[in-house]
């Protein structure tokens, strides 16, 4: 059961990975890449066409063009991490194929042609891998596909050459955070492996809510199974050493409990709350659920709390619109959701 204390390795990691990802960069062969892009729209619009004739029937999708999208709504997408900032600024040509159950994105004409993702819940880096093979494989057999036999899969960018996959989990690390760690044995973890700790949002965005992003940085050189086992390593690790400190925090006495309990007592009963307060209140409340200080919320209750909280995502389903709006709307979900 999630939301107990951490007793045993897999407790630690149930409740510290939130979810995985599979990310797979592919472009047409002889077309410019969508950002040095010139030429009439139609090949752009054509390589749509062929992209969704290759997963129709797999799944049931919505085909989304950004040119159809209110910027709420794009933003909104943005913090589920089921499109890239990269790809609401091409209002142009940009759209997105995402699957109604939201594990499925397919982001067309962002920095790549093609940019097929898949996000599932939990440790489950291997079945999101499954997922979006199942479709490489189609689109590859399908469209004529940049590859060279020496270096790989040709991208935008010279980074993702090679298998042009990003494997990556999300991790909630608060006792790590507090114990100020990260850079230490997280460090070590993370580097031993060739792998990078990011912020939510990848490279130069921040922490929210003690939630990191680890994936990793070599894509030449390595198959896919090869940079997955390295995620999967990294994380058990990072894990355990969560786990540890949890562990440390819990004995520490009634002032870490009392720290936890009046987070939980303002989220339950605040008016207003701003976006940073927010996330570190959740943070620490999320915490005390686990190590069985606070009462036993669900904790995929907390982790919808800290999704629909965004001010975007709050503004497209409250209207509201100027900061006082938000914070009260942020601080209502809170109570509601926390005092059900």
């Amino acid at each position: 059961m999630q939301g107990k204390g951490n007793t045993n390795r897999f407790m630690s990691i149930s409740d510290t990975v939130i979810s995985s990802r599979i990310r797979l960069a592919r472009n047409v062969l002889g077309l410019n890449f969508p950002n040095a892009y010139t030429g009439r729209s139609e090949a752009l619009f054509s390589v749509m066409q062929r992209v969704e004739n290759c997963v129709r029937g797999l799944f049931d999708y919505d085909f989304i063009f950004m040119s159809k999208l209110q910027n709420e709504k794009k933003l909104a997408l943005v913090a589920q991490h089921l499109i890239s900032p990269a790809l609401v600024k091409n209002s142009a040509t940009g759209a997105v194929l995402l699957e109604k159950k939201n594990e499925i994105s397919i982001m067309l004409n962002e920095e790549d042609h093609i940019r097929a993702q898949c996000i599932v819940q939990g440790f489950e880096l291997d079945r999101a891998y499954r997922r979006i093979n199942e479709i490489d494989d189609k689109i590859c057999s399908a469209l004529p596909i940049a590859f060279d036999k020496q270096f790989g899969f040709l991208t935008a960018c010279p980074t993702n050459v090679g298998t042009g996959m990003r494997a990556s989990t999300m991790l909630f690390l608060p006792a790590l955070k507090m114990s100020g760690l990260l850079e230490g044995k997280v460090g070590e973890v993370v580097k031993r492996n060739g792998l990078t700790l990011r912020g939510v949002y990848g490279e130069g965005s921040a922490s929210l809510g003690c939630m990191f992003q680890l994936s990793n940085t070599a894509t030449l050189g390595q198959s896919e199974a090869e940079i997955i086992g390295f995620v999967k390593t990294a994380t058990n690790d990072i894990c355990l050493l969560e786990e540890a400190e949890r562990k440390k925090l819990l004995a520490s006495g009634y002032k870490f409990s009392d720290k936890l309990h009046r987070s939980f007592g303002i989220l339950t009963n605040a008016i207003l709350l701003d976006s940073k307060e927010f996330l570190e209140l959740v943070a620490e409340v999320k915490l005390g659920i686990i190590l069985n200080i606070l009462p036993q919320i669900e904790l995929k209750s907390i982790d919808k709390l800290l999704i629909l909280s965004g001010s975007a995502v709050l503004s497209s389903l409250t209207g509201a619109v100027n900061t006082e709006q938000l914070d009260f709307a942020r601080a209502k979900l809170a109570r509601e959701l926390l005092t059900k």
